[in-house]
């Protein structure tokens, strides 16, 4: 059955502006807390839109996650060049367990 409907661009917007303001340059808590602290703003906002056609925000989201939380570990361990060896997509929701959108999407937890 298909519903028609999908998280607002509002609401995907406030929820990147929630984790930009988590994985902020000031933020000096160790990574796991930063971690679980992320994981909690990304579970909560998917058991809130979990119905419709969510597929395309997630992906939005996933994206944006991947890019802020490369960023703020590239500051934090005073990488030289963009991360993205280092820290690529693998590594970053798979050995740092940050959680990915399209996994409880398509029912795939980690």
């Amino acid at each position: 059955m298909y519903l028609g409907a999908s998280p607002s661009k509002k609401s995907v917007s406030r929820l990147r502006q929630k984790v930009g303001d988590l994985l902020e340059r000031h933020n000096a808590a160790p990574w796991p807390e930063v971690r679980d602290q992320l994981n909690r703003i990304l579970r909560g906002w998917s058991n809130y839109f979990g119905y419709g056609t969510r597929l395309m925000a997630y992906r939005a989201v996933d994206n944006y996650v991947y890019e802020r939380v490369r960023y703020f570990l590239r500051r934090r361990h005073k990488v030289s060049s963009r991360g993205v060896t280092r820290f690529s997509d693998t590594v970053a929701f798979g050995d740092l367990r940050v959680l990915r959108l399209r996994d409880l999407h398509l029912r795939r937890l980690p």
